[in-house]
Order: C-alpha cells, then structure tokens, then sequence
C-alpha cells in the first residue's frame, strides 16, 4: 500500500471505525480509508428539518466566512460546492456575489428564490468542461468526500481567476475531539475518504502554486458536547461529574487548543499565484 497523495509507503494502521480501517501517511500525515472501500447511501443523514434546527448555529458561521470573503478577495464570482440546502449561497448572494452552486444530490431549499445558478452536476464532470472563472471557490464539508484530492486541487486551479482563493472546512482528525470521544461523528466511514492535516495541505497546495493566507482550527461547543455524550450511555453520575469540570477546562483553553492545531475542524484559504 502507497499513499495516494504522496505516494509514500510509510503507511501504518490508525484505528476502525464501523469495521473500516483507517490508514495514516506517515510521510504527509493524511489519514485515508483504502481505495476499494465500498459507498454507502447517506440520504438519512442530510435531514433538511434537522438542518433548520440549526440554521441559527450556520448563519453565524456562514457571516464568519463572509468576512473572511471580503478580506481575502475583492472578486464578486463565487463557486460553491456541494452547497447542500443552500443556505450560504443564498446568504453570499444577499451580499452582493455572483454566485454558482454546485450540488449534485441534495435539494437546495435557501435558493428557490435567489438568483443562484444551481448546477447538478457532480464536480469534476463539471471543472473540466466549464471555461468560467471565479474569484472564490468554497467547500464547507466537501473536500473529505473526493477521491483523488490532487486531481481535485488540480481543477482548482483552472477554474481560478488569478488571485482568486480557495475556501476549504474539513474535519480534523487529529484533533482532540477525535481522540477523546468514543464514535466522533465526523469519520463518517459511510462517504468520507480522506482526512487531512497541516502538513498534508502544504503538500496538496505546492508553496510554488498556492500561498496560503488562512490555516486554522476550532469547533463549536454543541457539536464537541454532543460527540462527548456518546461517551457515558446511561451512567448519567459519571456524565455529571466529567462535565462539571470539563467544561470550564475546555472554554479556559480551548483557543490554545485551537491554536496548537487541536480543533475539530480545519478551516484553510489559499490563493492562486
């Protein structure tokens, strides 16, 4: 077995999740299931009512990621994929961008009404004909689905405007929500292939082709609390007694956490020399 990002074969086995093995790159630190594993169906887990729940909890990350936008870039032409129900497409064309949604599966509620190009196409059929050019393209949650990550920052590229950037939220596998909980919800075995890290990022966007202007971790409260719960079943004493020190622990230190690189999520932006 090689890594299929490095081709480097300092592999070693990191855990199974589900009966799936996970493997690490010990070369660029990538985490990856092996090539065969069979798909599942996920269409149970992307409820649009469980979404709206939380549609205060995405807003206030999507304003996040609006600043960010209008810090980084002056471009108005907005590519983003896998945009799921639409929400931040819907909130970036409120704000003025141009933008397309990719989003080949599910059905985006937020842009019935907004003057969104929606297109059902999955992403590679679609970066390869196109000849449109944008100033920014965004996966939130998308970039661990793909099967070949080079090929993919290869379409990247083409698809750019120059100095144009690419916007990217993963889960962090080496985070210490990951470590710390039983069944962390974002291995997702089922459609998840890839799990990256810092260094495998600098290997992906090569410093010759890409400058990176944003590299960070965090995660939010509600979803670290919720994979925790897993942890205790029905022993509600222990739960209690973990949490009442756990968790003025974790908001004390969890920006140092963050900044160490120990955050659930990863959250990159780089831009296109």
């Amino acid at each position: 077995m090689q890594c299929r990002v490095c081709k480097s074969k300092h592999i070693k086995f990191h855990r199974v999740v589900s009966g799936v093995p996970i493997y690490q790159c010990q070369s660029c630190d990538i985490a990856f299931v092996h090539a065969d594993t069979p798909r599942k169906k996920t269409s149970h887990i992307y409820s649009f009512k469980d979404y709206q729940k939380r549609e205060d909890q995405f807003r206030k990350r999507y304003e996040k990621t609006l600043h960010l936008l209008k810090k980084h870039t002056t471009g108005k032409k907005v590519l983003e994929v896998g945009a799921g129900f639409g929400l931040l497409s819907s909130i970036l064309s409120g704000n003025g961008y141009e933008v397309d949604a990719l989003e080949p599966v599910v059905t985006p509620h937020y842009l019935k009404k907004a003057p969104v190009y929606i297109i059902h196409k999955p992403f590679d059929s679609f970066a390869k004909k196109t000849t449109k050019k944008y100033d920014a393209i965004i996966l939130y949650d998308v970039f661990e689905h793909v099967d070949d990550p080079k090929a993919t920052v290869a379409l990247f590229s083409k698809l750019l405007a120059k100095n144009g950037i690419v916007f990217i939220q993963t889960p962090n596998y080496l985070s210490l929500m990951a470590k710390m909980v039983k069944d962390w919800s974002w291995w997702m075995i089922e459609d998840h292939r890839f799990f990256y890290s810092k260094k495998s990022f600098e290997l992906l966007f090569s410093k010759r082709s890409w400058k990176k202007l944003v590299y960070n971790t965090y995660e939010e409260w509600p979803d670290f609390k919720k994979n925790l719960d897993g942890n205790f079943g029905t022993d509600k004493m222990e739960k209690y007694i973990f949490f009442g020190w756990w968790i003025p622990s974790y908001f004390l230190l969890r920006r140092v956490m963050w900044s160490l690189g120990r955050g659930g999520l990863i959250t990159i932006i780089y831009q296109k020399n």
